[in-house]
């Protein structure tokens, strides 16, 4: 562990070639970790080349602040490991939300209209559209619908479920 931290004190102090000399070192324990968050991120092989590139980048973060916190209670190479699979699982979670928002983008433009939403609702049942305009525009709680259409409160929910599945029905077959 002394030999970790005089590998820390050295690369802190030292210029790029102390750099270099970490990274050529420690490359593989770094890409070890991030394959390791990609097999469970199902990350594609430019997404891993990118998470180890993001891992040398946090190290050189805020004048090097993760490094400086070293502390050496545990070997270099499992302080490593572990923020490189961290950095890893962040990078690829970021991916996979940004890939998330791309597709459903396209969806977003087939869904209904407002107006059209409106038409189909007139087709309900009166205890059904009051339901869905009590909870989706008005945001009244499921004590205050139940209150004003007259049925238990713990009956809300399956009213409101059935309603969207209807109005659901209602607007696939007017397409």
């Amino acid at each position: 562990m002394h030999d970790d931290r005089e590998v820390i004190r050295e690369l802190l102090s030292g210029g790029p070639e102390a750099w270099d000399r970490f990274v050529r070192n420690h490359r593989l324990v770094v890409l070890k970790a991030v394959h390791a968050a990609a097999y469970r991120y199902r990350a594609t092989a430019a997404d891993v080349e990118d998470a180890a590139g993001e891992v040398f980048l946090e190290l050189l973060e805020d004048d090097q602040k993760l490094l400086r916190g070293f502390e050496g209670k545990s070997a270099l190479t499992t302080w490593l490991s572990v923020i490189a699979y961290r950095t890893a699982a962040r990078e690829f979670s970021r991916r996979i939300r940004a890939r998330e928002v791309e597709t459903a983008r396209p969806a977003a433009r087939n869904r209904p209209r407002d107006n059209e939403i409106l038409e189909q609702m007139e087709r309900l049942p009166e205890q059904d559209r009051r339901a869905l305009v009590l909870f989706h525009i008005e945001e009244a709680s499921y004590k205050e619908i139940s209150d004003q259409l007259g049925i238990p409160a713990n009956q809300v929910g399956m009213v409101l479920l059935r309603a969207r599945e209807k109005l659901a029905k209602f607007l696939n077959s007017s397409r």
